[in-house]
């Protein structure tokens, strides 16, 4: 009985790890904007960050570029110095915060 409890549990482990794999590979960052002027890219990116930390000092737990509504966002989020979690969303042409929000999740 333990043998084949066992044996279900490997089949079940190995499908899900299979369909894992198969269609794992249809991932694809189809969100991330073509970057052609790095030297400007990486300029309007630290001052999103300045900008950002200085509305809500701590850490950047993670920034990701990527294309809402058409063009192209930094989205920063901070863990604050008063231990609230902000996604700030960020113009990545203008370098101008466009939604300040207090994370939820």
């Amino acid at each position: 009985m333990k043998k084949s409890l066992a044996i279900l549990a490997l089949v079940i482990v190995a499908g899900l790890v299979g369909a894992v794999l198969f269609y794992g590979n249809d991932y694809k960052h189809d969100n991330r904007p073509v970057i052609l002027d790095l030297k400007k890219h990486n300029e309007v990116m630290n001052a999103c960050i300045k900008t950002a930390l200085e509305k809500h000092p701590g850490a950047i737990v993670e920034i990701e570029m990527e294309k809402e509504d058409g063009r192209p966002i930094f989205d920063i989020d901070i863990q604050g110095a008063d231990g609230k979690r902000w996604e700030i969303e960020c113009d990545a042409e203008l370098a101008t915060i466009i939604e300040d929000s207090i994370d939820k999740g």
